[in-house]
C-alpha cells in the first residue's frame, strides 16, 4: 500500500455532495448524502489523526489495552491488518 496524500486534507460542499480533497486539491472522496458532513470532517482529519496516534503510540505505556487498540488502528489505516 502506498502512502496517503499529504495533509492537510479539506472538504467542500458542492450542490449535492461533499468532496474531500488532498492538499494538492486532488479529490480523495465524494460523499453523496448531504447528511454526511460528519463523515466528510472525519475523512478530512484522517492524516492528522494518524500522525497524532503514531506520536502517542511512540511514547505510550505498551502494557495497556489502549496501546494495543491504537496499534491495531494504525495497522488498519496502513492496510496491515
Amino acid at each position: 500500500m502506498s502512502d496517503h496524500a499529504p495533509a492537510p486534507w479539506h472538504f467542500d460542499h458542492n450542490r449535492d455532495e461533499f468532496t474531500v480533497y488532498a492538499d494538492n486539491d486532488w479529490p480523495i472522496a465524494r460523499l453523496l448524502d448531504l447528511n454526511d458532513i460528519k463523515h466528510a470532517m472525519l475523512i478530512a482529519a484522517a492524516p492528522e489523526l494518524l500522525a497524532a496516534l503514531k506520536a502517542v503510540v511512540a511514547i505510550a505505556d505498551r502494557r495497556t489495552d489502549e496501546f494495543d487498540a491504537a496499534r491495531a488502528a494504525i495497522a488498519k489505516a496502513e492496510g496491515k491488518s
